[in-house]
């Protein structure tokens, strides 16, 4: 019986069975598909299988291989890219560069640089995409990413926001753009700590003068979440699987246009929907205020505990006086409490100080209500936002604050 001769990762390099798709990648300000991802699959010729990318590089046994499959994965890339750069020269092209290949003999990006004079693909139109944690040495990443900008290549650091990420490396190395990392990305309409770590990310990128890019956007809420923070550049199956170099002509827009339109109806619910939560709140707070207005001093304890008892979205209340000192105790709802961790989760006691907090130095500015992001309380582990506002008009009043409980992700 004949028996299909396997294919070694050699044979694959050296008959160049490297097939290469491109996953677009968007501006939703510009609606429209700004470049694309080069991504490698190897190629079995004996029996037409494709070959993963995982598969392909596990196949590398020693760093001279994976040396050699990486840089044939870039050829190939520029090689399939070049009729399309030709067609439109505003288009990007991003490639993956594997850093646990970067030393010395290679930090130069020689070979990469004859590769694109060879095709006729300006150089700023490259991105050359780095994975930043398997660079080994770190002088040579620093002389590496300074070549690319020598030469005229852009940078991207991928994987940011993954457990091995160095985020000190961003300041460091200034990329022009940071790829935040699909486990952040992945539901993050529902997942508060993912949310709140994306925008640490956005924020950081915005002040090196970096460009944050989402990839991995699956679903439409996720896409909604990111616009709203000011992500403007995403990648992921949303707008668009890897495609083969024939497909990449076709009109990509039609996501991009929708979810535009999507955005701006959801934008608008979503204003309507904080409004009639403020709203809310503020009825909350006042039926609180007036009950404690009209009962002794010495009884406000009991208030609290007695409204929170009738209002279960509420996780906690308690009373500051005129310095930010906590007049009255937390009062907490007792359901709402995370009993396997209190000893983290802790409401704070009378006389604890208050005075830095923003719900009180915005009241003591002058304003009379104040609400807060949502974040995690101290006192129940649980995401709330804080109600503030005064008790009575005088310049010393004692401030009301009103922990509430809440799904808002902003």
């Amino acid at each position: 019986m004949h028996k299909t001769p396997s294919i070694s990762i050699h044979e694959i390099i050296e008959r160049e069975c490297l097939a290469t798709m491109f996953q677009p990648i968007i501006s939703m300000s510009r609606k429209s598909v700004l470049g694309y991802e080069a991504l490698t699959r190897g190629i079995n010729p004996y029996t037409g299988e494709i070959i993963s990318p995982v598969e392909l590089f596990s196949m590398c046994k020693d760093l001279w291989t994976l040396t050699k499959l990486d840089r044939a994965c870039r050829r190939k890339a520029f090689k399939t890219f070049a009729p399309i750069s030709q067609h439109n020269r505003s288009l990007l092209l991003s490639v993956n560069i594997d850093a646990a290949v970067l030393g010395k003999n290679t930090q130069d990006l020689g070979t990469t640089g004859k590769m694109i004079k060879e095709f006729e693909i300006p150089a700023n139109n490259i991105v050359i995409e780095i994975i930043e944690s398997k660079a080994g040495n770190e002088e040579v990443l620093y002389k590496f990413t300074e070549n690319c900008r020598k030469l005229g290549f852009l940078i991207a650091l991928d994987d940011i926001g993954t457990g091995h990420s160095n985020l000190d490396r961003i300041p460091a190395l200034k990329p022009d753009i940071i790829k935040i990392d699909r486990s952040l990305i992945t539901d993050i309409d529902t997942k508060f700590h993912n949310l709140e770590v994306t925008r640490s990310l956005i924020h950081l990128a915005e002040r090196t003068g970096t460009l944050p890019l989402a990839e991995g956007i699956e679903t439409t809420q996720e896409a909604l979440t990111l616009m709203r923070m000011g992500i403007d550049v995403f990648q992921g199956y949303y707008f668009g699987k890897p495609m083969c170099a024939e497909n990449v002509k076709n009109d990509h827009t039609t996501p991009i246009k929708s979810l535009s339109s999507r955005f701006k109806v959801h934008m608008m619910e979503r204003l309507a929907m904080e409004k009639r939560l403020e709203n809310s709140y503020k009825k909350l707070a006042k039926e609180l205020k007036n009950l404690l207005t009209l009962s002794p001093e010495h009884n406000s304890d009991a208030v609290l505990s007695s409204f929170i008892d009738e209002n279960s979205t509420i996780e906690c209340a308690y009373i500051l006086n005129e310095n930010g000192k906590q007049l009255s105790q937390t009062i907490c709802n007792p359901f709402r409490l995370k009993v396997n961790r209190r000893l983290i989760y802790q409401p704070a006691p009378k006389g604890a100080d208050h005075s830095l907090k923003e719900y009180f130095l915005t009241i003591k500015s002058g304003k009379a209500w104040h609400t807060t992001s949502p974040y995690i309380s101290l006192a129940s582990g649980n995401t709330c936002i804080t109600v503030s506002t005064k008790l009575n008009c005088s310049k010393n009043s004692p401030v009301l604050c009103i922990d509430i409980s809440t799904r808002l992700n902003v």
